[in-house]
Protein backbone atom coordinates (compact mmCIF):
# COMPACT_ATOMS: atom_id res chain seq x y z
CA UNK A 1 0.00 0.00 0.00
CA UNK A 2 2.93 2.38 0.52
CA UNK A 3 4.02 1.67 -2.74
CA UNK A 4 0.79 3.13 -4.09
CA UNK A 5 1.20 5.86 -2.26
CA UNK A 6 4.29 6.80 -3.66
CA UNK A 7 3.14 6.96 -6.91
CA UNK A 8 -0.38 8.35 -6.46
CA UNK A 9 1.15 11.90 -6.57
CA UNK A 10 3.16 11.30 -10.23
CA UNK A 11 -0.21 9.54 -11.51
CA UNK A 12 -2.33 12.26 -10.59
CA UNK A 13 -0.12 14.95 -12.36
CA UNK A 14 0.25 12.69 -15.34
CA UNK A 15 -3.51 12.28 -15.14
CA UNK A 16 -3.87 16.75 -15.15
CA UNK A 17 -1.68 17.04 -18.00
CA UNK A 18 -3.61 14.54 -20.18
CA UNK A 19 -6.69 16.11 -19.19
CA UNK A 20 -5.29 19.53 -19.98
CA UNK A 21 -3.65 18.53 -23.27
CA UNK A 22 -6.73 17.09 -24.62
CA UNK A 23 -8.82 19.69 -23.60
CA UNK A 24 -6.61 22.60 -25.51
CA UNK A 25 -7.49 24.18 -28.51
CA UNK A 26 -4.50 23.85 -30.50
CA UNK A 27 -5.29 25.09 -33.43
CA UNK A 28 -6.72 27.88 -32.38
CA UNK A 29 -9.47 28.47 -35.21
CA UNK A 30 -12.92 29.47 -34.01
CA UNK A 31 -16.34 28.83 -36.09
CA UNK A 32 -17.72 32.18 -37.69
CA UNK A 33 -20.12 32.73 -40.27
CA UNK A 34 -19.37 32.09 -43.74
CA UNK A 35 -21.12 35.95 -44.23
CA UNK A 36 -17.47 36.94 -42.35
CA UNK A 37 -15.14 35.64 -45.40
CA UNK A 38 -13.65 37.97 -47.64
CA UNK A 39 -15.50 38.63 -51.05
CA UNK A 40 -12.12 37.24 -53.13
CA UNK A 41 -12.75 33.84 -50.74
CA UNK A 42 -16.13 34.12 -51.49
CA UNK A 43 -15.63 34.40 -55.10
CA UNK A 44 -13.16 31.61 -54.94
CA UNK A 45 -15.87 29.07 -53.82
CA UNK A 46 -18.28 30.38 -55.92
CA UNK A 47 -16.06 29.43 -59.17
CA UNK A 48 -14.68 26.42 -57.72
CA UNK A 49 -17.02 25.05 -55.68
CA UNK A 50 -20.66 26.48 -56.82
CA UNK A 51 -23.12 24.89 -54.79
CA UNK A 52 -21.37 23.87 -52.65
CA UNK A 53 -21.98 23.87 -48.69
CA UNK A 54 -19.26 25.25 -46.22
CA UNK A 55 -18.41 26.12 -42.68
CA UNK A 56 -15.72 28.60 -41.88
CA UNK A 57 -13.57 29.29 -39.52
CA UNK A 58 -11.52 31.87 -38.25
CA UNK A 59 -7.99 32.15 -36.34
CA UNK A 60 -7.79 33.50 -33.55
CA UNK A 61 -5.13 36.67 -35.22
CA UNK A 62 -8.00 37.10 -37.88
CA UNK A 63 -5.05 35.83 -40.40
CA UNK A 64 -6.20 33.03 -42.07
CA UNK A 65 -10.07 30.99 -42.72
CA UNK A 66 -10.57 27.64 -42.84
CA UNK A 67 -12.95 26.65 -44.97
CA UNK A 68 -14.53 23.01 -44.77
CA UNK A 69 -16.95 22.20 -47.88
CA UNK A 70 -19.51 19.33 -47.45
CA UNK A 71 -17.94 17.40 -50.31
CA UNK A 72 -14.83 16.95 -47.81
CA UNK A 73 -12.38 19.26 -49.53
CA UNK A 74 -11.24 21.94 -47.43
CA UNK A 75 -9.72 25.61 -48.25
CA UNK A 76 -7.09 27.56 -47.03
CA UNK A 77 -7.11 31.47 -47.32
CA UNK A 78 -5.28 34.35 -46.57
CA UNK A 79 -7.09 37.36 -44.04
CA UNK A 80 -7.14 39.30 -47.40
CA UNK A 81 -9.23 35.78 -49.11
CA UNK A 82 -6.80 35.48 -51.41
CA UNK A 83 -6.19 31.25 -51.41
CA UNK A 84 -3.61 29.75 -49.52
CA UNK A 85 -3.75 25.94 -49.76
CA UNK A 86 -6.62 23.82 -51.46
CA UNK A 87 -6.94 20.01 -50.37
CA UNK A 88 -9.44 17.42 -52.11
CA UNK A 89 -10.99 15.23 -49.99
CA UNK A 90 -9.06 12.34 -47.68
CA UNK A 91 -9.25 10.22 -50.17
CA UNK A 92 -5.73 10.36 -52.25
CA UNK A 93 -7.82 10.05 -55.29
CA UNK A 94 -9.62 12.89 -55.29
CA UNK A 95 -8.28 15.97 -56.93
CA UNK A 96 -8.88 20.03 -56.66
CA UNK A 97 -10.26 21.97 -59.23
CA UNK A 98 -8.37 23.36 -62.01
CA UNK A 99 -7.87 26.85 -63.18
CA UNK A 100 -7.04 28.64 -60.00
CA UNK A 101 -3.24 28.38 -60.46
CA UNK A 102 -0.96 28.56 -63.67
CA UNK A 103 -2.15 26.22 -66.60
CA UNK A 104 1.60 25.18 -66.67
CA UNK A 105 1.34 22.79 -63.64
CA UNK A 106 -1.15 20.93 -65.51
CA UNK A 107 0.84 20.65 -68.64
CA UNK A 108 3.44 19.01 -66.33
CA UNK A 109 1.60 16.91 -64.92
CA UNK A 110 -0.14 15.33 -67.82
CA UNK A 111 2.88 15.03 -69.57
CA UNK A 112 4.92 13.43 -66.53
CA UNK A 113 1.89 11.74 -64.73
CA UNK A 114 -0.95 11.41 -66.93
CA UNK A 115 -2.61 8.92 -64.55
CA UNK A 116 -2.58 11.34 -61.84
CA UNK A 117 -4.04 14.75 -60.91
CA UNK A 118 -3.51 17.15 -57.77
CA UNK A 119 -4.78 16.47 -54.45
CA UNK A 120 -4.02 19.17 -53.10
CA UNK A 121 -1.79 22.16 -53.65
CA UNK A 122 -0.40 25.35 -51.54
CA UNK A 123 0.92 28.93 -52.01
CA UNK A 124 4.99 29.07 -51.35
CA UNK A 125 7.07 31.47 -50.83
CA UNK A 126 8.54 29.85 -54.34
CA UNK A 127 5.29 29.21 -56.07
CA UNK A 128 3.57 25.69 -56.16
CA UNK A 129 3.83 23.14 -53.48
CA UNK A 130 2.06 20.34 -55.22
CA UNK A 131 0.77 16.75 -54.12
CA UNK A 132 -0.32 14.03 -56.83
CA UNK A 133 -2.87 11.74 -56.18
CA UNK A 134 -0.23 9.07 -55.97
CA UNK A 135 1.72 11.25 -52.95
CA UNK A 136 4.30 12.51 -55.57
CA UNK A 137 5.35 16.15 -54.49
CA UNK A 138 6.28 18.24 -56.45
CA UNK A 139 7.43 22.03 -56.22
CA UNK A 140 6.67 24.84 -59.17
CA UNK A 141 7.63 28.09 -59.69
CA UNK A 142 5.47 31.22 -59.79
CA UNK A 143 5.44 31.18 -62.83
CA UNK A 144 3.79 27.21 -63.08
CA UNK A 145 7.89 25.88 -64.24
CA UNK A 146 8.83 23.02 -62.65
CA UNK A 147 11.23 23.22 -60.29
CA UNK A 148 11.80 19.75 -58.75
CA UNK A 149 10.25 16.88 -56.80
CA UNK A 150 10.02 17.42 -52.57
CA UNK A 151 11.00 13.96 -51.03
Amino acid sequence: MKKLLKFLPLFLVALMAVTFWSCSDDDDFKPVANTELPSAAKTFLNTYYQGVNYQTKKDKDDNEYEVYLSNGHEVDFYSDGEWKDVKAGKKMNETVPVGFYPSEIDSYISDTHPTDGIHEISKERYGYDVELTNGTDIEFSSDGSFIRYDK
